[in-house]
């Protein structure tokens, strides 16, 4: 058991665990100091939205260091640094957010999820939980407490918490692949398959959710139709080594059932 909730550990972590969208926004202030900053943070949010992750940190290092009382410059590095693996330093730039504003969601969402990615669960749920008590229905803050608890063992309490979020926002391609994976994972794929397929529909829909679909008809046995879908993101060689990867999680599960 120990050894396959190693291996859902892995899938949620990679693939559940919720960020912001980083927006970029037009240049559309005078030519002064505060268009200096929206350009500057317009650049910086653009190289993190293309996954330039070392450009990014550099970028908003400058930005925080020029004008340090800038919160979307500590939320941008905060994001940059959490992906550049850099906990420490991501954890410092959500304080200094924090510390400029206490109310600020962003950097409160952003501890929330360093704490899932480094398995800190009784802190994670407790970060969540605070940010549900000001936005109750906060989509990010569901999505995070879900997998928290997926990776704390309570699939129960995880699907509960994904279909509330799902009956205040009925179209997260995020809440909706969550549920999924949880299924798939709690012995339930005919479920997930049933939940999931609404995903493909969904015109914003992220490859994971596909991806998610695929595992769920894997475990149900039907590499065929698993295959079909992963084709559609991937090359084949990679198809592959997924059902390779499902087949091994499929067993497991079958190991781990009384």
């Amino acid at each position: 058991m120990k050894t396959f909730l190693s291996i859902a550990c892995c899938i949620f972590l990679a693939a559940c665990s919720p960020m912001r969208q980083t927006q970029v926004q037009p240049l559309t202030t005078a030519m002064d100091e505060a268009a200096m900053r929206a350009g500057e943070l317009r650049i910086a949010a653009a190289s993190l939205a293309s996954g330039d992750i070392e450009t990014a940190v550099s970028l908003y290092q400058r930005i925080t260091v020029g004008y340090p009382a800038l919160i979307p410059g500590w939320l941008g590095l905060g994001d940059a640094l959490y992906l550049a693996g850099d906990m420490s330093q991501a954890r410092r730039a959500y304080d200094e957010a924090l510390a400029l504003d206490p109310a600020q969601i962003d950097a409160m969402l952003g501890l929330a999820r360093m704490a899932v990615r480094q398995r800190q669960f009784p802190q994670a749920t407790k970060r969540y939980q605070a940010i549900l008590q000001i936005h109750p229905d906060h989509p990010l803050a569901l999505a995070g407490l879900g997998v928290t608890y997926d990776l704390s063992g309570n699939a129960e309490l995880a699907q509960a918490t994904y279909r509330r979020g799902l009956s205040a926002h009925p179209d997260d391609p995020a809440l909706r692949s969550n549920l999924g994976l949880s299924l798939s994972l709690d012995g339930k794929p005919r479920e997930a398959v049933n939940v999931l397929l609404d995903v493909m529909g969904v015109p914003t829909a992220l490859p994971q959710g596909r991806q998610n679909l695929a595992l769920a008809y894997a475990m149900m046995g039907r590499d065929d139709a698993a295959e079909s879908i992963l084709l559609s993101d991937m090359p084949r060689d990679n198809v592959q080594d997924n059902l390779v990867f499902y087949r091994e999680v499929r067993q497991r599960m079958a190991a781990t059932r009384p």
